[in-house]
């Protein structure tokens, strides 16, 4: 099987950063390109570290699939459209960009409550994000939505021990429909990612936080 090349969006945040060292030692993948803000110093054979301006950027990474884990919060990004800009408008972004240079796979990170018409900010960012990529009609798009994201964060979120702490306590007790709003490690949406991409199977997909549990 002919080896892809894969484009990650997000390789520093908490996601990303586990993504990075799983897409680099597939088989699926011959390169990894990542875009960052400023160097990283990671070394590897098949890593292609590029510095960019999501503000500027006008051109396109020869890959097939591409990995979008950009995510802030209002507290990191200060004001509503700094966080628009992370969110929403960097990712349509650059899946443009990608679309149009022949890139055959889109995986990204949303929300379990993304919904465009939402009264809630966050999720309605969240659901314009979505909705525009859908639109792209992109060969495989897969958007993956999780609840209440888990893991060791280089930044710190005021509550988020607290939020951990319930979560371990009330995950048992969400069965059914509701485990879709169970808390959900940041190593599995990674895995999951990498097993759908892996797939590529043609046409929209929208992958629950209670199915992105089954990586845990």
């Amino acid at each position: 099987m002919q080896q892809r090349k894969a484009l990650l969006l997000g390789a520093t945040g908490l996601t990303g950063s586990l993504l990075l060292p799983r897409l680099l030692e597939s088989d699926l993948y011959s390169s990894v390109t990542i875009y960052v803000r400023k160097p990283t110093g990671l070394s590897h054979p098949k890593l292609i570290e590029e510095v960019i301006d999501y503000d500027t950027i006008d051109t396109a990474a020869e890959v097939d699939d591409v990995y979008c884990c950009l995510g802030t919060t209002i507290r990191i990004a200060k004001t509503r459209e700094a966080f628009t800009k992370v969110d929403l408008h960097y990712p349509v972004k650059i899946a443009r960009l990608q679309l149009d240079a022949g890139s055959k796979r889109f995986m990204v990170i949303s929300a379990m409550g993304a919904n465009p018409r939402s009264m809630i900010f966050y999720n309605r960012t969240k659901g314009l994000m979505e909705e525009a990529l859908q639109r792209m009609d992109y060969p495989s798009l897969y958007i993956f939505r999780p609840s209440f994201i888990t893991g060791n964060r280089t930044e710190k979120r005021a509550g988020e021990k607290a939020a951990i702490r319930i979560a371990q306590w009330i995950n048992p007790l969400l069965a059914g429909p509701l485990r879709n709003y169970a808390s959900v490690k940041a190593t599995a949406i990674a895995d999951c990612m990498l097993h759908h991409a892996s797939e590529g199977k043609p046409g929209n997909h929208c992958i629950l936080s209670g199915s992105i549990r089954n990586f845990e």
